[in-house]
């Protein structure tokens, strides 16, 4: 049976003793997808792991399909109101134990081998704060002129980081994605991360304002604090479709004040202010203020009255006696 959502309950394991991984799978309307994830996730070839799914109030079977299966180490949280993306992709982390998180999102697979693959470099390297991989990439429409543009601008992303080693420093991967002025997700989608708890006991979970880029500020975060593992074989499978948030997300344009988020998100992190501040970030940020002005009027009318509604909330934050708002919420130990 699903359960409503209550953090408090988080911390009570049902199991006699904590998993080393929590795989999370934040869902919202994955009926289509959700049996196949869920199977991707219980075949891993590593034993010590639960599954979480997080539901975001589905309008339909994706619950009634999660609870089908017959296993101890599948968990199913539902929240009784919709909370949005980013609020449920942290929920899914706040209701999991492990000492390691891997993201799984609803509609995409992981290799058998994945989860071990990725604890081998974890457990080697102490100072290591996530590991990625290569991906490979399944079209619902290989033909279609989109997803050949995804295909070109997307298949290897992350070679643009330049030469990757088993570890590397994470600066340098944070100087990479600033100097392409943070537009492209480099590292990849959750599903080809996982990342060390501590790392998010320390940064704080996702930035809740953000739509589209949510996973790549957190990547950043950790990456300006941690060195960084990279996998080079491909450790998952990210499905590209029209259902998508980010096929949504890119139609309505609902997501043309992110970049400017994701700089506030950042820069609440002091070390990073201090990077940003340089005459390179100084430019970073006049080119995406710059830039998100254009988008404010780019769709016409029609579109304008939702985005003055949004850009009045990113002016009250930017008042003083709101500077602090928290983007990040915390994970309690």
């Amino acid at each position: 049976m699903a359960v409503g959502f209550n953090p408090a309950d988080s911390s009570n394991a049902s199991a006699p003793t904590i998993p080393i991984v929590s795989i999370c799978i934040p869902t919202l309307n994955g009926a289509l997808w959700i049996r196949e994830a869920i199977e991707s996730a219980l075949a891993q070839d590593f034993s010590s792991f639960e599954v979480v799914v997080c539901d975001d109030a589905s309008d339909d079977d994706t619950v009634v399909l999660a609870q089908q299966f017959a296993d101890e180490r599948v968990r199913v949280v539902a929240n009784r109101q919709r909370v949005g993306m980013a609020r449920n992709w942290n929920r899914s982390i706040r209701a999991s134990q492990g000492t390691f998180v891997k993201f799984l999102m609803q509609d995409d697979l992981l290799a058998p081998d994945c989860i071990g693959r990725m604890l081998e470099v974890m457990n080697a390297e102490p100072h290591v704060g996530m590991v990625f991989s290569a991906r490979e990439l399944a079209f619902e429409d290989p033909a279609d002129a989109a997803s050949i543009d995804f295909r070109e601008r997307f298949s290897d992303v992350h070679a643009r980081l330049g030469p990757l080693a088993r570890v590397n420093h994470g600066r340098l991967l944070f100087a990479a994605m600033e100097r392409d002025r943070f537009r492209d997700n480099m590292i990849g989608e959750p599903t080809a991360v996982l990342v060390r708890r501590d790392s998010l006991l320390r940064l704080g979970l996702f930035n809740i304002k953000l739509r589209q880029l949510t996973d790549l500020e957190l990547w950043l975060r950790i990456a300006f604090s941690y060195d960084v593992g990279f996998i080079s074989e491909p450790l998952a499978t990210f499905r590209v479709h029209q259902g998508s948030a980010s096929a949504a997300n890119e139609r309505s344009g609902g997501a043309w004040l992110d970049r400017v988020w994701l700089l506030e998100g950042l820069r609440m992190h002091p070390e990073i202010r201090i990077q940003l501040s340089s005459r390179a970030g100084t430019r970073v940020r006049l080119l995406t203020y710059a830039n998100a002005g254009k988008r404010l009027i780019a769709d016409g009318p029609g579109s304008m009255r939702p985005r003055l509604r949004e850009l009045g909330d990113y002016l009250r934050f930017r008042l003083p006696r709101r500077r602090h708002d928290p983007l990040h919420e915390p994970l309690a130990r």
